[in-house]
């Protein structure tokens, strides 16, 4: 019997000093505080986000454990919004992309390079496309529709066949 009482005693002596160590690291006693990337204003999809749009702020832990959120503010400047992003909470990775380069509807450049060989036409993008996405474009002197890869600068490059 004083066996059990013993035994039982080091157990909530051992339960009660980890219960203890986890409070204490709670109220940052070893655990650090995650920051994460906040929105310091609603921003709409759409937006290019810009210095000063989003803060780094101390979030409860829930949202650190889950993941998928931009950790520094830095990485997503010049992005575009894909969803409304709500003042005050974190960004998740995939509300950002590349802002559009080529914009449906919008004349663009067209090249074709084949060697030393390049043809230049104008034509009409018929969807929006980021750098490095592939688009459909309609010549507007022929009416033909070709798929090209977007560029930055706005321009549509037509692969050789």
């Amino acid at each position: 019997m004083r066996g059990r009482r013993t035994a039982a005693a080091m157990f909530g002596i051992a339960f009660i000093a980890c219960f203890a160590t986890a409070a204490g690291a709670g109220q940052g006693g070893g655990m650090r505080v995650p920051e994460l990337a906040v929105a310091a204003a609603t921003i709409y999809p759409g937006e290019i986000i810009r210095p000063g749009m989003l803060v780094k702020r101390r979030v409860p832990r829930r949202w650190a454990m889950r993941g998928g959120y931009v950790t520094d503010p830095e990485s997503v400047i010049g992005k575009m919004a894909r969803i409304t992003i709500v003042r005050g909470r974190p960004v998740p990775v995939n509300a950002v992309r590349e802002p559009w380069a080529v914009r449906n509807g919008a004349v663009v450049r067209v090249l074709f390079t084949s060697g030393a060989l390049t043809i230049s036409a104008l034509g009409r993008a018929l969807q929006n496309a980021s750098a490095g996405e592939r688009v459909p474009v309609r010549n507007v002197d022929s009416g033909r529709i070709v798929y090209g890869v977007a560029r930055r600068d706005g321009t549509v490059v037509v692969p050789a066949q």
